[in-house]
């Protein structure tokens, strides 16, 4: 028999998937039973805070799985351009894969809740504070400076939020696409964002 921790996480995981496609106040709790396999009633035993409770659990689950996506990335990535598609590849099989109903895991919640609820709200800047970490990180090992770094991050996340939005509206990858090209452009263009031995290369010539 299940360990009760399995279904707990069972629960989170599906609460995730569920809030990313519909949102919170769309999801009830016997969509998260249905979805998890859990056993009805085990909701209150695990999350005595109740939705709110869950909601901050699958909160925190996205920012952990958003960390391993961007480390699995960047092990086949070697300078910000090759991270950044990647990295868009990984979002749109899994935006394809959903038909289109799953894009980031936080934003629809982020739209219905921020600024309204003050301790969800913490929790999702917490999400993005640790993928923008995360990008610092694999920047600054390429050389590129920590300024410089926190600011392409914060222009591949607001990048990439917009354009899953705009190709969940259209049933398409493509402006995803239109958006990533464009956004590889830029930081091709831009010496800050080159890694430091593609500046010495540049220099030397």
């Amino acid at each position: 028999m299940p360990r009760r921790t399995d279904s707990r996480s069972r629960m989170i995981h599906a609460a995730s998937e569920l809030f990313g496609q519909r949102g919170y106040h769309a999801t009830a709790f016997s969509d998260v039973i249905e979805g998890s396999g859990a056993p009805r009633g085990s909701i209150y035993f695990h999350f005595p805070g109740g939705k709110h409770e869950l909601a901050q659990e699958a909160t925190a689950l996205a920012g952990d799985e958003i960390e391993v996506t961007v480390a699995e990335a960047a092990s086949q990535a070697t300078d910000p351009a090759s991270l950044i598609r990647v990295l868009a590849e990984g979002m749109v099989q899994r935006l394809e894969a959903s038909d289109y109903k799953h894009g980031c895991s936080i934003a629809t919640m982020v739209l219905e809740l921020a600024p309204y609820d003050e301790d969800l709200t913490v929790e999702f800047d917490t999400v993005f504070a640790r993928w923008r970490a995360a990008l610092v990180g694999c920047f600054e090992s390429w050389g590129i400076t920590t300024e410089s770094g926190v600011v392409l991050a914060d222009l591949v996340m607001s990048a990439f939020e917009g354009a899953l939005i705009v190709s969940r509206a259209a049933r398409s990858p493509e402006p995803f696409w239109r958006t990533v090209d464009a956004l590889v452009d830029a930081v091709d263009g831009n010496a800050a964002f080159r890694p430091a031995a593609a500046r010495r290369a540049k220099a030397r010539r």
